[in-house]
């Protein structure tokens, strides 16, 4: 769910002509960073019984690494993290029309090598 809503949210925000593709658009960021917080949020707010509020395979390693959660627990953990995240991306596939918009990438003449 965490994930669902950012990327619907995001790829809202990327369609064509929600913003100037030459110049930062400081409002169309500050959506899609407010997305993803209230997403994450709600969220927590919502699964921290469940999951202890974990939604990031990263974290659930880090968990495990230091023995707060047993190792079991963080591969059960993170494969359903990783699953969520594919099975969000998908839906948003199928419910919006178009190519995903929600990958990350250079502007405002940033060259790879700055990046």
């Amino acid at each position: 769910m965490f994930l669902f809503m950012a990327f619907g949210a995001t790829n809202i925000a990327n369609l064509p002509g929600a913003s100037s593709p030459a110049l930062i658009d400081t409002s169309n960021l500050m959506f899609i960073a407010l997305a993803f917080g209230l997403s994450l949020i709600v969220n927590v707010w919502i699964f921290f019984r469940v999951s202890g509020g974990l939604f990031n395979p990263a974290v659930s390693l880090a968990l495990a690494l230091a023995q707060v959660i047993t190792p079991l627990r963080a591969v059960l953990l993170s494969v359903s993290q990783i699953l969520g995240g594919m099975t969000a991306a998908a839906l948003i596939q199928c419910l919006i029309p178009g190519p995903l918009r929600v990958s990350t990438r250079l502007g405002g003449g940033i060259s790879v090598v700055q990046g």
